[in-house]
């Protein structure tokens, strides 16, 4: 369906529940792969949603752990599959994003402790020739390009960078400042809209229905000369004709970017 809606790539989401999982053999892992690659697609990056389940920042060392582990499978299908990127969630100062109980961890504390496990994961993802990317999410953590920056500098490693996501720099900024001034550091990018007369979690909309200056957007991309994957990650899901969702974010990503 995304390859016929004219998508050259697609995210691979490892998640419990799903026919592909953390859980799948490698050689599951390798069809689905061989799949995407008869269809003459490719992989953009890869995620997994666990991560706000088991937070890289948390607390309890063995929650900690289990985050760290999850990252490292998904290193190594990444590097099975010769996927360029890691999404990475940089740990959280409120992790309740899916309505869980929330862990609240201090910030300073959060900062040290993502600096600490993604030490540890990098020369991994070194050896997978994949780059760790962290995004800008809703975790109250790295709320500002500037901050963004400088933690992925302080860490002056050439396989981290930042999954950019546009319509999340709408809940603290706006996202062309955050593009030129992350510039090269930017790894991927994530598209969606955001109304702000809504805000919050529930401000996310399709491309093209919300408050992005889509223009500005463009043009700082332009000047950074970013040429890598823009994929789709448009919420909310709709009620009927869920497919309809694939062909439209496809419709407006070439609008919004020029593309036949």
């Amino acid at each position: 369906m995304a390859k016929d809606a004219g998508f050259q790539a697609v995210e691979l989401n490892l998640e419990p529940g799903l026919d592909v999982n953390p859980s799948s053999s490698n050689l599951e892992i390798q069809g689905v792969g061989r799949a995407v690659e008869d269809l003459g697609m490719e992989f953009s990056s890869i995620y997994s949603r666990e991560q706000w389940r088991y937070v890289i920042s948390s607390g309890d060392p063995e929650r900690r752990e289990m985050a760290k582990d999850i990252v490292k499978r998904l290193v190594e299908v990444a590097n099975l599959l010769r996927i360029g990127a890691v999404l990475v969630i940089p740990g959280a100062v409120d992790d309740s994003l899916f309505g869980k109980e929330p862990e609240i961890v201090p910030y300073d504390i959060a900062y040290g402790r993502v600096q600490e496990t993604l030490g540890e994961l990098l020369p991994l993802a070194a050896d997978a020739g994949t780059i760790l990317a962290i995004e800008n999410v809703p975790n109250k953590f790295l709320l500002s390009p500037l901050e963004m920056a400088r933690f992925v500098d302080e860490l002056a490693h050439p396989n981290l960078g930042v999954y950019f996501d546009v319509a999340n720099a709408m809940l603290v900024g706006f996202p062309e400042h955050w593009i030129r001034i992350l510039r090269e550091r930017i790894a991927r990018i994530h598209v969606k809209d955001y109304r702000l007369d809504i805000g919050g979690l529930q401000g996310f909309t399709g491309l093209l229905a919300g408050d992005i200056r889509w223009p500005e957007v463009v043009q700082a991309l332009q000047e950074i000369e970013y040429d890598g994957y823009i994929t789709s990650e448009v919420l909310p899901a709709y009620k009927y004709h869920g497919e309809r969702l694939v062909y439209e974010a496809s419709a407006a990503i070439s609008a919004i970017f020029g593309l036949p």
